[in-house]
Parts: C-alpha cells; sequence; structure tokens
C-alpha cells in the first residue's frame, strides 16, 4: 500500500490509489499519537506568542491524523504546508519558498526543525535557520535552546 501510495504521481489504476489512501491513513492513525512533550511545546509557543507550523512530506492524509489529536487547537490549518499539495517535496528549494510565500514571511523569521540533513541543507540555502531534531531529543528541549540562542 506504501508503495502505491509513494508512486501516486505516475499513472495507475485509480481504484487501487484510493483503496491505498484510505487503508495508509487508517494505519496512521492508529499507530500514531501526538506526544505530551509535543504538547506541552506547543502550549508553551502558544504562551510566548510563536507561531507554529508543520511543513511535511508525509501522506496528504494526515490531515485526518490531525483533526483526530485535535492539533488544530495550536497550529492554524493554513500553517500546515505539506508537499502533496505543492508537488514537490523537501529538500526541493521550490518547497521552501512556497512554504515562505504561503505563511507570507520571511526566511529569517523561521526556525526549522528537521531529522533529516539534506532537508535542513535545503531549508538553509533559502535563508531559513536551520537545526536538528529527533524524535530521541527533548522537543521542549531544543526549542527553548533555539528560541534562546536566536535571540
Amino acid at each position: 500500500m506504501l508503495r502505491v501510495y509513494l508512486n501516486r504521481n505516475r499513472e495507475m489504476d485509480p481504484c487501487l490509489l484510493e483503496y491505498a489512501k484510505q487503508k495508509i491513513s487508517e494505519i496512521y492513525l492508529k499507530i500514531h499519537k501526538l506526544n505530551k512533550e509535543a504538547i506541552s511545546t506547543l502550549e508553551m509557543l502558544q504562551q510566548e506568542k510563536v507561531k507554529s507550523a508543520i511543513w511535511t512530506n508525509n501522506i496528504r492524509e494526515i490531515d485526518h491524523w490531525f483533526d483526530e489529536i485535535n492539533l488544530y487547537r495550536y497550529i492554524n490549518r493554513e500553517s500546515i504546508v505539506n508537499s502533496y499539495d505543492l508537488g514537490v517535496n523537501k529538500p526541493n528549494m521550490k518547497f521552501y519558498y512556497a512554504a515562505l510565500n504561503i505563511l507570507k514571511t520571511n526566511p529569517q523569521s523561521i526556525l526549522f526543525l528537521d531529522d533529516r540533513e539534506e532537508n535542513r541543507i535545503g531549508a538553509r540555502k533559502c535563508g531559513i535557520i536551520s537545526t536538528e531534531y529527533t524524535m530521541e531529543q527533548s522537543l521542549q528541549k531544543t526549542v527553548e535552546r533555539e528560541i534562546r540562542r536566536l535571540k
């Protein structure tokens, strides 16, 4: 199913593609939860009046998961940038320029966290401040450290 979904831009049986989208979405909703540290970090950013956004190469159906976990109480729908909608993935510079345009902001006002080095390099090429973040790290400590560093 994942292989079918990842090749969604190629010509294929539309019924098979639709089935893959539904199954991947169902599986994703069952296995992924928003962890408590992410919630406390998003709440901290709200209190600090820092706008949060998500820039993702994830499946389009991730929006169902965002609804399910009530992510939109912390992040505006308009601040979700999905490569599926743009037709170009990170680390392509077109992705970052489109994201900046969607958020109506300049590169220097963005702190971009990503676990993939090529994505951070792509962001930096566009003038975006970028730092590494992996699930093994403390999200809140990483964000607080970077905000202090940038002030």
